[in-house]
């Protein structure tokens, strides 16, 4: 293998190309490639991609491919995101376009884009731990606007608002006609609607503040000479011509070649977040979605442990969302360890895929947050809610799957209407981790954590459990039994208590 790798990104402004030769040093930047195609106005005013558009997508991905061709790139990665969300032809335009190109383009969930984009710190920033240890990281691009809080190292806050800087243009225009003061308007909607989060912003010390987005580029570029780093002294000295002198300076700005009201709209979005913190400076960091997708690539042919940090936020996420609902911490923390000692010992006979590890532990962590508002048949409630949650790194059918593998904890099964949404693979998979997770539960039936796993032997028919020895382990005893005749008949062995 030549380990030279691609990634193409069809965003709702640009369509970009990457391509890098892995070295066992790191990657060299064989090309780095951007031309625009404004695909995501569109889309908003009037809800398809435009023919027009999809032929100019053809013609460039083409010469994308011949360039590949040319360096003989072993794989690739090609991906769309909000603009072929949104559309209503966006599934039907990436068929057109691998009929016409052979590019296969995949459209990517936000949750999955923004854990691509933010993972690639890892690659473009040298200080990125510091980074994770206090930041607030601001992504603004056409149709939505990103908020995510890194403290210790994790993800602690991540929230989407359908604010994106061709949005709030759309807004913008119907205020001007009604104010003068139009981006002070602006200011107060944009305000009223991300303010419940901002408790999680002004107490956290946030030592750096990070924008990104197609916007900022372009920002970066003109008004701050393509610095990486900006003080606030220059921040605000812009802010203020945009609220204070708007006549002239909107002649400096459009003579630019930036649009002005999706100019003033990131403007303010980035200003009211800058206003919650008191770092000194605004970072404009190197990282991108085709750099994320060429480290998801690369760690396939020579895995490593080298994004551990950025693949665990999801777990970070729904810990704090478990908290949230006032779950049993300990109990969690329990189950979850417990569910990975089992699940590792099986696994060397019962081939998982890597991903399958993660939903368990996501399932321990996420199985009670039912109990927040129905005690009563608390798995069914649970499942109403982690189904419909959005975590970094998962997409909504990875959280179903999780959804399921909590509800079929205590009856390991599923009604007909619940396959529909399944394939035979998934049913299986959820049938036995769902049986894990309620052998681990069982383990804390009473909620003290007296029993903790040690160790798991896997044998022809039977699966021997190693544990501290405790003093009174009735009630765990008695669950365990009830559960372990669903596990023999999930996996073919019996588990076995064994105290040590």
């Amino acid at each position: 293998m030549n380990n030279i790798y691609a990634a193409i990104d069809l965003g709702s402004n640009f369509l970009k190309l990457k391509i890098v030769q892995y070295l066992s040093n790191g990657t060299e930047v064989l090309e780095n490639i951007t031309k625009p195609i404004k695909i995501g106005e569109g889309v908003i005013s009037l809800g398809y991609i435009e023919q027009e558009k999809v032929k100019t997508l053809i013609d460039l991905l083409l010469v994308f491919k011949s360039i590949m061709d040319g360096y003989e790139v072993a794989k690739y990665k090609a991906v769309a995101t909000s603009a072929f969300r949104l559309a209503q032809n966006g599934r039907n335009v990436t068929e057109v376009l691998f009929m016409k190109t052979g590019i296969k383009v995949e459209i990517i969930e936000d949750s999955i884009e923004k854990h691509l984009t933010y993972k690639s710190m890892r690659d473009n920033m040298e200080n990125f731990r510091d980074i994770r240890n206090s930041a607030l990281l601001v992504e603004l691009n056409t149709v939505s606007c990103d908020v995510s809080v890194y403290g210790q190292n994790k993800l602690v806050l991540n929230e989407e608002f359908l604010l994106g800087s061709v949005v709030l243009k759309n807004i913008m225009l119907e205020l001007e006609s009604r104010s003068n003061h139009y981006p002070n308007v602006l200011r107060e909607l944009i305000i009223a609607r991300t303010n419940h989060i901002w408790h999680n912003i002004k107490f956290k010390r946030i030592k750096f503040f990070l924008v990104i987005g197609s916007e900022s580029t372009l920002i970066r570029q003109h008004l701050f000479d393509n610095k990486s780093i900006v003080s606030r002294e220059e921040f605000y000295d812009v802010y203020e011509k945009i609220i204070n002198d708007q006549r002239n300076y909107r002649h400096e700005i459009e003579d630019s070649g930036l649009d002005w009201y999706e100019f003033v709209s990131s403007f303010i979005v980035y200003e009211i977040f800058f206003s919650l913190i008191e770092t000194s400076q605004l970072i404009f960091p190197e990282i991108s979605l085709r750099d994320g997708l060429l480290a998801d690539l690369i760690d396939l042919d020579h895995p490593s442990t080298r994004y551990q940090l950025f693949n665990n936020d999801c777990l970070t996420a729904a810990r704090a969302i478990s908290k949230r609902y006032k779950s049993s911490r300990p109990h969690c923390k329990i189950v979850e360890k417990n569910a990975v000692v089992i699940f590792k010992a099986l696994n060397q006979d019962f081939l998982f895929e890597p991903k399958d590890i993660i939903l368990l532990r996501l399932s321990a962590v996420l199985h009670e947050i039912g109990k927040f508002t129905r005690m009563k048949d608390y798995l069914t409630a649970s499942f109403e809610m982690i189904r419909n949650l959005s975590l970094l790194g998962m997409t909504q059918h990875d959280m179903l799957l999780v959804a399921y593998i909590c509800k079929s904890m205590d009856t390991n099964s599923l009604t007909k209407d619940d396959l529909v949404n399944l394939s035979e693979k998934e049913h299986n998979l959820i049938y036995k981790l769902s049986s894990i997770l309620s052998l681990a539960d069982a383990l804390d039936k009473s909620k003290t954590q007296k029993v903790m796993i040690h160790y798991v032997n896997v044998q022809e028919d039977e699966m021997s459990i190693y544990m501290s020895e405790t003093i009174d382990l009735t009630l765990e005893e008695w669950a365990f039994n009830k559960r372990k005749i669903t596990f023999a008949n999930t996996f073919g062995i019996v588990p076995v208590l064994i105290e040590l």
